[in-house]
């Protein structure tokens, strides 16, 4: 299996992607329309109806126009209609992850854990709006909303077992940094058991300074580093 380490506002999305049928055809995750492999023809979904016919992309159009003088003919019609339709009306998942497999760069991921657009397994996630202020473990009143999604993600996925990393810039004393960080792993972790995940799901751990992924040295860098991440244990 291919893992990948994704940074992504959620879990899902711990999503989860998968090719979209609300409309006549099916798409990839990139909305392109999905063509069969072996008739090259566009895979229509349910509600697909002659209206909806594009040249080039279908079989042979239907001749709505046309109506029949007797029993016969109405039941040719109805049988040339059924034709038209294919009969795959979704894109072939082998892996069962959501992601069609013609868009799908790991092709035996499990179907049990969240992927990627590309289909492949994710192993950590940041959470880019989980914020806290300024010196406290407090979470601001925005960071709610991906938390909750992160929430849904840990309902969709009930066997997940996540540690929640917190992670700080190497500004101010080291011992304080790393005491800070485990404060605010523990501050998402209560949040999500207060949503309804259960505690023995979830780890928190602080890391401090000791991970940093960008230069403490600019605004910028410190700023990526100050960071909520879920990493996927089991």
């Amino acid at each position: 299996m291919k893992l990948k380490l994704l940074s992504a506002t959620i879990l899902a999305t711990i999503s989860f992607n998968s090719s979209a049928s609300d409309g006549a055809y099916w798409t990839d995750s990139y909305g392109n329309i999905v063509r069969s492999g072996w008739t090259n023809e566009c895979i229509q979904t349910r509600t697909w109806t002659p209206e909806d016919y594009i040249e080039g992309c279908d079989g042979k159009p239907v001749d709505t126009a046309k109506s029949p003088s007797n029993s016969n003919e109405k039941s040719s019609s109805t049988a040339a209609a059924a034709a038209v339709v294919p009969a795959m009306t979704s894109a072939a998942d082998s892996d069962g992850d959501g992601v069609a497999d013609n868009a799908d760069n790991c092709p035996d991921s499990p179907d049990d854990k969240p992927v990627d657009a590309d289909g492949c397994t994710i192993v950590s996630v940041v959470l880019k709006g989980v914020n806290f202020e300024s010196n406290s473990d407090e979470l601001t009143s925005g960071s709610s909303v991906e938390l909750d999604k992160a929430v849904s993600a840990m309902n969709k996925y009930g066997h997940l077992q996540i540690e929640i990393q917190a992670h700080s810039d190497s500004m101010g004393e080291a011992g304080y940094n790393q005491s800070l960080s485990d404060k605010r792993a523990n501050s998402v972790r209560d949040y999500m058991i207060s949503e309804g995940i259960a505690a023995d799901r979830m780890v928190a751990k602080g890391y401090g300074e000791s991970q940093p992924v960008a230069d403490n040295g600019t605004r910028d860098g410190r700023s990526k580093n100050r960071r909520v991440e879920l990493k996927i244990i089991d």
